[in-house]
């Protein structure tokens, strides 16, 4: 499956909100691979590239993973990223080991209810301690009966496990959340559409919140 994801910047006006950091260009690309005998097992490639409202490059991440379906409610996998963030003085590099578990809930009147749970070990270059964070992510869908769309709600929580001599601290962070319309086109290309707020939770500073469009474009192969 290759996957495109554009997030495009929207207007960053909210009253409630003590502070609004920069938002950003958001692409991505996905592939994933069944190249074994056993279906079961699948190979992706993520890359992250995220870019400034002036079109400056500022964040890279390439995520290659192995995932393997143990039935029709979990999956597990787990890879390695590496990632770049441009900073003043030497770009900002980070290596990290993921594992995951992903599951269906299951349907209830007409909705379909899913999450993932992922370990993250990161590890900055230039420094010695490991950062432990835990991303939990719960979602729901609502096919539209009788038309090739379907509602998307999801929100992806981060919780960093200890403290690092390279700044993270331990507690909750981060909250992705999106809104989204999802259209199958057909068998193998599907779009989404949609909405995603980011608040990231500041230790001795504002807090920060970010508003994006969020445009996206799949493909099976």
């Amino acid at each position: 499956m290759r996957r495109t994801c554009i997030a495009l910047t929207a207007l960053a006006i909210a009253a409630a909100c003590p502070a609004l950091a920069e938002n950003q260009i958001w692409t991505a690309a996905s592939t994933k691979a069944k190249p074994f005998d056993n279906r079961a097992i699948s190979l992706s490639l993520d890359a992250d590239l995220r870019y400034q409202p002036d079109g400056d490059l500022d964040t890279i991440e390439l995520r290659p993973g192995i995932g393997y379906r143990l039935n029709d409610t979990f999956k597990i996998s787990g890879g390695y990223l590496w990632g770049s963030v441009r900073q003043e003085g030497p770009d900002r590099k980070e290596h990290r080991l993921w594992q995951q578990l992903s599951y269906d809930f299951g349907e209830a009147y007409g909705f379909e209810f899913d999450g993932r749970s992922r370990l993250e070990e990161r590890r900055r270059e230039g420094w010695d301690d490991t950062g432990w964070r835990l991303r939990q992510e719960f979602g729901v869908k609502r096919p539209l009966e009788g038309t090739p769309f379907e509602i998307s709600l999801s929100t992806d929580l981060f919780f960093e496990l200890n403290d690092t001599d390279w700044g993270q601290s331990d507690g909750f962070t981060e909250a992705r959340s999106q809104l989204l319309l999802v259209w199958d086109m057909n068998d193998k290309v599907s779009w989404e559409f949609g909405y995603m707020n980011q608040f990231e939770s500041e230790r001795g500073a504002p807090d920060e919140t970010n508003h994006h469009l969020v445009l996206t474009v799949s493909r099976d192969f």
